[in-house]
């Protein structure tokens, strides 16, 4: 059976287990959760040979925390199988070899930002509930990770930007005007913070952009954590 059906059964058997709980039914609750475990199991100990099954295990688990995030228990639990994929697949990884373009996320980016670099696990359930666009870029000025309103606002699934260049989303000319100059002071050690206009429907939005170097637990530079946050002063935009 491929990776895919595998997840399709689990959350199959997952929407069963809901419905039981919710219904009251413990017998049937019981078994369900008997069953979950293994398939689950299976899923998190794969070794995906592409990254589209790769893609797949960290959707899962991102998709479970987003799902379970009111259960602390839960989040730890899989926050930390999260980290066992990252160290499995990219603690070896060469700097320069091509599957380092598609790293999914790091254990640090949460922790930097929360200012707890030593927790251990992985904190993107809270950061993927945040109000602002946030994200992490590596120092290729590929995608780290995004939450959700940053991959809403480029109308993508958060997993659909990981390891793209951002040179997509700002274009050539405002990537090397603004964006890389700033990033390169931000991968040298600066805290940046500066704001910018851009035009939206016809108004004026004003955007004030933070940018703040994320490191691993043993201080390498991993790339910059990046708050977009729309200021609420919005003008109208100006006719030619």
């Amino acid at each position: 059976m491929e990776l895919k059906d595998i997840i399709g059964l689990f959350w199959f058997k997952y929407s069963q287990l809901q419905l039981a709980v919710r219904s009251g039914d413990e017998v049937l609750t019981s078994i369900l959760d008997r069953e979950i475990d293994p398939i689950l199991r299976e899923i998190y100990e794969a070794k995906a040979g592409n990254v589209a099954d790769a893609r797949l295990q960290f959707q899962l688990l991102i998709d479970l925390l987003q799902k379970e995030a009111d259960d602390m228990s839960c989040v730890l639990r899989h926050s930390t199988i999260l980290k066992a994929l990252v160290d499995r697949y990219f603690s070896d990884v060469a700097a320069d070899d091509e599957s380092a373009r598609w790293l999914p996320m790091s254990q640090s980016a949460a922790a930097v930002f929360k200012g707890r670099a030593d927790e251990g696990f992985l904190n993107e359930a809270i950061l993927d509930c945040l109000p602002d666009r946030i994200a992490v870029i590596t120092p290729d000025y590929r995608y780290l990770y995004t939450n959700p309103v940053n991959a809403d606002r480029l109308e993508l699934r958060p997993i659909d930007l990981v390891g793209r260049h951002i040179v997509e989303f700002v274009g050539i000319q405002r990537f090397e005007q603004r964006v890389k100059p700033n990033l390169d002071k931000c991968f040298a050690g600066e805290a940046v913070d500066y704001t910018f206009s851009k035009e939206m429907k016809g108004r004026t939005i004003v955007v004030r952009c933070r940018m703040n170097p994320c490191r691993s637990g043993t201080g390498k530079l991993i790339g910059a954590i990046i708050v977009l946050q729309e200021i609420a002063d919005r003008r109208r935009a100006i006719a030619a």
